[in-house]
């Protein structure tokens, strides 16, 4: 056979090309390992043992928790403890499938455990916000960890839909809930009510929720597992129409090992703010952009308030808008509240809210009484019944808000949110 032919496939098959290499081109052996490695189609030996050992192994994939935190301080700005100040703190969990196969991206922070956390990566969370000192991040971490490998060994997802949470309303009612979190199964699209009380109210509401559950046609399950929320202190339960799921889920959940603190925490403390870029990142050269925080500087007519480290700033126009002005908007704001969609109505509320902000930073210095029930509260002010009365105080905001206030990205934004209630009133 002629030796620029053959193409190895496993590691064991690279080294005996390489020494027939080393014969016919009397070369090193570790160059021959070189050449044998680019032949069966590497950058080199390393890069080859990499992968086909990784091929041949089983496939775990770490995935890296990170918190960041900040020691709490006492009334007189002291820290209340001796020690670090600061830091940020990880963990990492492996898994038997890619993080994004455990849970979809949209759907992390839904989690039970998983609330303020983002996916920054495909292998890492990242809490968004500052904690309040090192041992929450760490308690963050670990019950994050509980509620990776909930999703692990169930495959549920958590509920992030209108159409589930209608399903789960009546649930809201139940005797003795607490503590509890909302899942879909999506191959069957059932879903699974995760209920973790303490047991003392657990022990109270029994007799009642036993009567409740039957009166609703569901039934509960205790699987022989630690719970997400707070294990040795609440007790986990399994509620759902389907059960056969439920018997799935608690078997499953009885195979999971406990998620305890070790003794020695694995990973070291990192610099509080810092940006954690985590192996999968590294390896595929993607640059990651740096933690949401506050802005300080005023940019094309806008000036930034609010925000903290996790969280962007909100954006207001630099210039004011005259009191008087403030107080013919306040009015038509409120008469809008009805009769429109879920989603232009929406839009309106936060407009609202948005413009109530920012009338109380411009004018609160000079007129404190007056701002406050500008677009809130004050005298009663009638709804608009029809539409067109809405197209006509759309109409009259819309002309306020230019007058008032000068081009920016802000008055931009709120100028399309009129628009868009503006366009669905045409289109009744």
């Amino acid at each position: 056979m002629v030796i620029a032919s053959i193409r190895p496939s496993t590691v064991d098959g690279i080294k005996q090309l390489a020494k027939k290499i080393c014969r016919e081109r009397n070369i090193t052996h570790t160059e021959a390992l070189e050449a044998a490695s680019r032949q069966a189609g590497y950058e080199n030996f390393v890069h080859a043992k990499r992968r086909l050992v990784w091929a041949g192994a089983p496939q775990d994939f770490p995935v890296y928790l990170s918190v960041h935190w900040r020691a709490p301080r006492a009334r007189n700005g002291k820290p209340k403890h001796d020690g670090p100040r600061a830091g940020r703190e990880i963990l990492c969990v492996n898994l038997a499938r890619a993080l994004p196969q455990i849970v979809a991206k949209h759907r992390v922070s839904y989690g039970r455990g998983l609330h303020g956390f983002r996916m920054e990566y495909e292998d890492h969370l990242e809490h968004r916000t500052d904690v309040k000192g090192q041992d929450e991040a760490r308690n963050a971490l670990l019950t994050a960890a509980r509620s990776l490998r909930f999703m692990e060994a169930t495959g549920l997802q958590p509920v992030s839909t209108q159409r589930y949470y209608d399903l789960l309303r009546k649930l809201e009612n139940m005797p003795g809930r607490d503590h509890e979190s909302q899942w879909f199964d999506p191959a069957t699209e059932d879903y699974v009510f995760l209920d973790e009380p303490y047991a003392a109210a657990l022990e109270n509401h029994s007799a009642e929720r036993q009567h409740w559950l039957e009166r609703n046609g569901l039934q509960m399950i205790a699987p022989e597992w630690e719970g997400i929320y707070y294990p040795g202190a609440c007790l986990p339960r399994l509620i759902g129409h389907d059960v056969a799921l439920l018997q799935h889920v608690a078997s499953v959940l009885a195979k999971i090992q406990p998620v305890t603190e070790p003794e020695t925490w694995p990973h070291e403390t990192g610099l509080c703010g810092d940006d954690f870029v985590s192996p999968k990142r590294q390896a595929d050269a993607k640059p990651r952009r740096p933690r949401p925080g506050p802005s300080w500087r005023e940019h094309k007519g806008a000036t930034p308030y609010g925000g903290a480290a996790g969280v962007p700033s909100r954006w207001r126009p630099t210039k004011p808008m005259p009191l008087h002005l403030h107080q013919q908007l306040g009015p038509l704001m409120q008469k809008l509240c009805s009769g429109f969609s879920w989603r232009v109505s929406q839009k309106l509320g936060n407009a609202r809210s948005q413009l109530e902000d920012w009338s109380i930073m411009e004018h609160k210095h000079q007129h404190e009484d007056a701002v406050y029930d500008l677009y809130y509260g004050g005298s009663s002010t009638s709804i608009c019944n029809t539409d067109a009365e809405r197209l006509a105080a759309l109409t009259a905001a819309r002309a306020i808000v230019e007058r008032g206030y000068d081009d920016c990205k802000p008055r931009r934004g709120l100028l399309v949110v009129l628009d868009a209630a503006i366009d669905e009133i045409k289109k009744h």
